[in-house]
């Protein structure tokens, strides 16, 4: 799973083969609710890169305590378009506060709700997939956050999912998070 601008994924079974089908995840509707967000250029609610991505970081940005510029915050018209580099540097801004002690206890909360995203994300994908690793990539995975997020996802899957906490996640280095789905994509052969 690509946590970035957006959520990409893949699947490959228990040998390791991909299945000749491309998985495009971020239009996953994973919430249900009538009033979940809407994808600025769809019109759908509740999918999953609202709550995956970059853009879930930036819903959250504000509750969290991070200081947003007006044009970052999520009601500002220019974070409710296609384009993705405010959310970018919205991530970045949190990232930083998250590195501050004084924010880190309130900054902490907006990867933990991400968490407990992923947790209840995997269980709905496990409906359809059969899922014993994750590995987890993307901006919104990298520094101390990301090991947060992952944490949170577990305790909800043996919390709320008994039967699924058995997965194990996996995360590359720092550099990989970021750019791994670019390499990953480049490395597979040509059908």
């Amino acid at each position: 799973i690509s946590m970035g601008s957006s959520e990409g994924g893949g699947y490959c079974d228990a040998d390791g083969n991909l299945l000749g089908w491309i998985n495009e995840l971020c239009y996953i509707q994973l919430d249900l609710n009538p009033e979940a967000p809407y994808d600025p250029w769809t019109p759908h609610s509740g999918i999953s890169h609202m709550y995956l991505g970059q853009r879930a970081a930036t819903r959250l940005a504000e509750l969290g305590g991070v200081d947003l510029p007006d044009d970052l915050k999520p009601s500002s018209p220019g974070m409710n378009t296609m384009k993705h580099e405010g959310h970018a540097k919205c991530l970045k801004l949190i990232q930083a506060a998250m590195k501050d002690p004084a924010k880190e206890p309130q900054v902490r909360l907006i990867y933990e709700t991400i968490g407990v995203y992923l947790g209840y994300a995997l269980a709905q994908y496990s409906d359809h997939y059969i899922i014993e690793n994750a590995l987890v990539l993307g901006r919104v995975s990298t520094g101390t956050g990301g090991q947060v997020m992952l944490n949170k996802a577990k305790e909800v899957l043996m919390a709320e999912f008994p039967h699924l906490g058995h997965i194990t996640f996996h995360q590359p280095d720092e550099h990989f998070k970021r750019v791994g789905q670019c390499i990953a994509a480049a490395a597979l052969p040509e059908l």
